[in-house]
């Protein structure tokens, strides 16, 4: 069954890979899976997040750095070690079959995909604290755009798809957990207060 899915992985990657790839989309997909092109964006999110809660924000920013720290953790600290499942640019048997960019690759291991895992992990932050309950659309832009880097990395074949897609499973799981601590922690020492 594993070789089975192995083997639905490679196809998938290399169909991605070859189907869309031109200059462009190789411009494109390195700009969208660098990390800092993203800092704009996060800012704006900062921004946002203070608007709807200024009153909590750095208990919010706590929580998303913890969220972020735990999915990363899980993905880079335990997952890619023990899992040891090679990048496909990293195999040769897969990346012969790959169109590469040169000097993308990273490190040996990719499963599971971190960057997947750290946006995920803050795209469901946004969805579970109900941060843009006023304004919906922006949570289908983050979500839209946790997509498209989690497939630029699919593109660039530095990941199988299943790399990335339990990426985004372990961080809407870390994020899960962090909240859910958070709601613990709450209720058992910060309790509404009565009114009487």
């Amino acid at each position: 069954m594993l070789e089975g899915l192995q083997q639905i992985d490679v196809e998938v990657l290399v169909w991605i890979n070859h189907t869309f790839k031109s200059d462009w989309m190789d411009a494109v997909m390195l700009f969208c899976s660098h990390k800092f092109t993203w800092i704009p964006w996060y800012a704006l999110l900062l921004f946002l997040l203070c608007k709807s809660n200024p009153k909590h924000i750095w208990i919010n920013l706590i929580l998303i750095a913890a969220c972020i720290a735990l999915a990363d953790q899980l993905a880079s600290g335990l997952l890619k070690p023990v899992v040891a499942r090679l990048r496909p640019c990293n195999n040769p048997e897969v990346s012969i079959q790959l169109l590469l960019i040169k000097d993308v690759c990273g490190g040996s291991y990719g499963f599971v995909s971190s960057h997947a895992a750290n946006v995920f992990a803050l795209f469901f932050f946004f969805f579970l604290k109900h941060v843009f309950q006023s304004a919906k659309p922006l949570l289908y832009v983050l979500f839209v755009w946790a997509v498209i880097v989690s497939l630029s990395r699919v593109y660039l074949g530095v990941h199988y798809p299943g790399d990335v897609f339990c990426g985004a499973l372990v961080g809407i799981f870390a994020t899960t957990v962090i909240v859910w601590l958070e709601g613990v922690i709450e209720r058992r020492y910060f309790p509404p207060q009565k009114t009487h």
